[in-house]
Parts: C-alpha cells; structure tokens; sequence
C-alpha cells in the first residue's frame, strides 16, 4: 500500500516540521510537541503543559521560492490564582491582578515565540514573513489559554526546473 509514496521528495517538507518540532522541544518552556491539525491539539490525556503544535497551513511555489505557510500554536492551561498572603505584613502585589494567570501565560508564551521566531531568523537561510500573534482563551475544549501565531518561512526552491521520477516509463 505504501509502495506508490516510495521514492517520493518530501524532504523539504520532513526538515521544515523536524527543524520546528527540535527547536520548540529543546525551549525550557515547553512540555510538550505535537503537529497536524489544530484539532488535534491536545489529544494526549495528561500532555505537559505548556504545549506547542506546528501545522503547515499552505504552500506557495514559484520557480526560485517554496513559501510554506505555518500556524504555531503555544498553549498553556489557567490556574486560579490564590491571594495567600493578602491579609499579612507579607503582601503580594500582582502587577495583573485577576482570578487567574491568563495574562502570564500570555507573556510567557510571547516570550517562547519571540525566542523560536529569532533562532531561526538568526540562521539568514530562511526568510521568515510577518509574524501574527493572536491571543486566546477556551479556544480548545480543554480550557487553554495561549497564542495562535502564523506566518510564513520562505525557502530557495532548487527542484522546481527538473522532475524527480520519471514520469514518460
């Protein structure tokens, strides 16, 4: 059954998913790594948190550049906050007072893209695109909160001028 994929190209495609799912698993701040559909998100039963999930949204060819276009996912699940010493000589001031850490883990999480988005800049063989944040809360049925981050990476396109397979047997 899986004889018609053999010999197929897909290195570009593997390399680009094993770069991000190395990078984002290597980061202090995530737990867990996963890739596919957003839907899927969180499908382990007890995955560490925070988490990051990696899709490839879209693709553009031209004859010279193979943009790919990415949805990166950073997620973390809320906890209440407790006032434990509001009441003592001890008082803990919270710059972002609210009935959980939403906004930490915003911070946090802006923090981990900003760090992934500029290793890979760092290595000047991409040309990576606008970056979008966009924050969210109880997107997904496990009560997460984090950030849905797009953009794109753009590759050289070496291939594009000669086939691979033979297709004239």
């Amino acid at each position: 059954m899986g004889t018609l994929n053999a010999g197929s190209n897909y290195c570009v495609y593997y390399t680009m998913m094993d770069y991000w799912k190395t990078i984002l698993a290597n980061h202090p701040s995530i737990g867990f790594v996963s890739q596919g559909d957003i839907f899927s998100l969180d499908i382990k039963e007890f995955p560490m948190y925070p988490l990051a999930n990696i899709n490839v949204d879209s693709t553009d060819i031209t004859d010279k550049i193979v943009t790919y276009n990415f949805t990166l996912i950073l997620a973390d699940k809320p906890k209440l906050i407790t006032p434990d010493s509001i009441n003592n000589k001890n008082k803990q001031v919270i710059p972002y007072e609210g009935i959980d850490d939403v906004n930490d883990i915003y911070a946090n999480l802006m923090g981990v893209m900003n760090d992934v988005m500029a290793y890979t800049n760092n290595f000047g063989l991409f040309e990576l695109g606008t970056i979008r944040a966009v924050p969210f809360l109880d997107r997904f049925d496990n009560v997460l909160a984090g950030l849905a981050i797009s953009f794109d990476l753009s590759v050289p396109n070496n291939c594009f001028n000669y086939c691979t397979i033979n297709l004239n047997a």
